[in-house]
């Protein structure tokens, strides 16, 4: 106790050059310690949300791209998927089924389009207001709803893909109804619409604004027009140009009732050469499996640095005992023991290392904890 007490008492006279060597060796615990924790957390984050989404289907293409779509909404798939193809599944009897739509943004969020089935799916509660009930009602996301500032009774417009297409689609006004609660996942940035909304928003139907109808009520072509806003006084009036089993989906979500109706689904698409059905968990652990090998050479990277550390630090112990020989001389010929000596050094040594651990631990707890949210929302 008086070695360590004597060697604290050392260290605060000359709390520069200790601060250095702090700073110094915190810096080389917490690189690999940071990489370390927040590749588990990412890994806990990614392998939870595919362990609650046991199939996705879509068009056959990227296995990763297509199941990040399915689950964080953020990468873009290949292909699309035929609404009737979503028909056939839910009467097929399977287990659930839910559609996805997922092409356009609205404050620079992801519109998805989807049934009321995701939220009961995700065990989504709603924190204020109601849920999405007519064409042009959206519910936000937690992040989302702060992100923009908006409440429900709020409106939201749908971003434009080109902002130099004039000729294009002009965008969809929606109406806030309700915020979804926060759950730490990729539905806190989302905004969740009917999917019937979502192909008015990519301009697969459209509506007639009865005001400017000829007196016999013949819809005629430059009468048509997509509307900024769906009302109550212009609902009526929407209708799709093709048959709804035509329209795309971006992929459907399937939860099977029992491993028999996992094997129909994954037998359905085995020889498909259009669409393919997937397994989240499996691709997730694959793609988690090309992560970990990358950490493995990070990790041969943090061993060398640790070990030049090593000897940086040794080096500069051996210099300090030749800068310190005639303090060391001093305090033998006063009493003071060459072990009592090497016991001071070991001393300032260990409340360097334990000084720099602890700075180490605090930097990489806070900057995994500052990116938590990061990881569980944005992968794609």
């Amino acid at each position: 106790m008086n070695s360590l007490w004597l060697a604290w008492l050392y260290l605060r006279r000359r709390r520069v050059a200790a601060g250095v060597m702090v700073a110094g060796v915190a810096l080389a615990l917490y690189l690999p310690l940071a990489a370390h924790w927040a590749a588990d957390a990412f890994d806990k984050a990614l392998g939870a949300r595919a362990a609650a989404t046991p199939m996705i289907v879509g068009a056959r293409g990227s296995r990763f791209d297509l199941v990040l779509h399915g689950l964080y909404f953020r990468a873009r798939s290949e292909g699309t998927v035929a609404h009737g193809e979503f028909t056939a599944l839910r009467d097929a009897g399977h287990g659930r089924v839910i559609p996805l739509h997922v092409q356009f943004t609205a404050g620079g969020q992801p519109v998805v389009g989807t049934s009321l089935d995701y939220f009961e799916f995700r065990e989504l509660q709603m924190a204020r207001g109601e849920s999405m009930a007519l064409l042009g009602d959206c519910v936000l996301g937690a992040n989302a709803a702060h992100e923009l500032n908006l409440s429900p009774g709020d409106k939201l417009k749908t971003d434009r893909k080109n902002l130099f297409d004039l000729t294009g689609d002009y965008p969809l006004q929606l109406n806030v109804t309700g915020v979804l609660s926060a759950t730490g996942t990729a539905d806190d940035e989302g905004v969740f619409v009917d999917v019937k909304t979502a192909w008015i928003i990519a301009g697969h139907g459209h509506g007639h604004d009865e005001s400017e109808s000829n007196a016999t009520n013949s819809p005629s072509a430059k009468l048509v027009k997509t509307h900024l806003e769906i009302t109550p006084k212009n609902m009526g009036t929407f209708h799709f140009h093709d048959d709804t089993t035509a329209l795309p989906l971006t992929a459907i979500l399937v939860e099977p009732m029992d491993a028999k109706g996992t094997a129909m689904v994954l037998g359905r698409y085995q020889h498909s050469s259009q669409l393919q059905a997937l397994k989240p968990p499996v691709v997730v652990n694959e793609m988690m499996g090309m992560v970990m090998r990358v950490r493995q050479f990070l990790d041969a990277n943090y061993a060398l640095v640790a070990g030049a550390m090593g000897m940086l630090l040794t080096l500069i112990v051996a210099l300090s005992r030749r800068l310190r020989s005639r303090e060391m001389e001093t305090l033998f010929l006063l009493g003071c023991s060459r072990g009592t000596q090497f016991a001071l050094q070991a001393a300032e040594l260990l409340i360097v290392f334990a000084a720099a651990l602890a700075l180490a631990l605090a930097a990489a707890w806070a900057t995994v904890g500052w990116a938590r949210d990061y990881l569980n929302t944005l992968a794609g």
